[in-house]
C-alpha cells in the first residue's frame, strides 16, 4: 500500500510538471562535444564518482568539478539545488563554471531515489543555463529530473561516455584527414 501511495504521488507530480511545459524538448539544451570543464553532483564516496572519473580519464581527460552531496535522504534534494546554484554562481569568484553537469548516483529503491523526484529539484534543473544529463541509479531506474534534464543517461558510467568523446578516436579521424589532404 505504501508504495502504490508513493507511485501514485510521482505519477501526479510527473502529470503537473508535464502541463507546466518543464518535459518539453523545446528546454533541451545541447551537451556541448568537447566540454573544457564538467561538473559532477554526486556522494563524494562510493563507486559512482570513481565509475564517472575513471571513464573520462580513459576517454578523454578533462577537467572535473566535483560538488559533494548526500544522494538520499531528507535533505539530498536541498543539497543538489544548492550545487546546481553554486556551479552557476563560480564565475562571480573568478572560477570557471562547468560547461556540462552531471547529476550521479548508483542505483536503488524507489524510496532511496526520492529526492530526484523533487519538485523544485526539477524546476532548477528545467532553468539551468548549464546542461545537466541525469545519471540517476540503473537502467531501469527512471525519476522525475530524468524528464526534465536536457540528457538522460542510463547508468552514471553511461554519463562520462555521453559528455566526452574517445580522444583516440579524435586523433585518428584528424591524422586520417591529413593523410587525405596531403595526397
Amino acid at each position: 500500500a505504501g508504495a502504490g501511495a508513493l507511485m501514485a504521488l510521482l505519477e501526479k507530480r510527473k502529470e503537473k510538471l508535464s502541463k507546466e511545459g518543464l518535459f518539453d524538448k523545446d528546454l533541451k539544451k545541447d551537451i556541448p562535444f568537447l566540454p573544457d570543464r564538467i561538473g559532477v553532483i554526486t556522494s563524494p564516496t562510493g563507486a559512482v564518482i570513481k565509475d564517472i572519473l575513471h571513464r573520462i580519464s580513459d576517454r578523454f581527460p578533462i577537467n572535473v568539478t566535483i560538488w559533494p552531496v548526500k544522494v538520499q535522504g531528507d535533505k539530498s534534494a536541498e543539497e543538489i539545488i544548492d550545487a546546481i546554484e553554486g556551479f552557476h554562481l563560480l564565475e562571480q569568484s573568478n572560477l570557471k563554471k562547468p560547461d556540462v553537469i552531471i547529476i550521479a548516483r548508483g542505483g536503488g529503491s524507489t524510496e532511496d531515489l526520492m529526492a530526484f523526484n523533487d519538485e523544485e529539484l526539477a524546476e532548477i534543473v528545467s532553468k539551468s543555463n548549464i546542461p545537466i544529463v541525469s545519471a540517476i541509479g540503473h537502467e531501469t531506474d527512471t525519476t522525475i529530473i530524468d524528464f526534465v534534464s536536457d540528457l538522460r543517461a542510463s547508468t552514471p558510467t553511461a554519463a562520462a561516455e555521453l559528455v566526452v568523446p574517445v580522444r583516440s578516436e579524435l586523433i585518428n579521424a584528424v591524422n586520417g584527414l591529413k593523410q587525405r589532404l596531403i595526397y
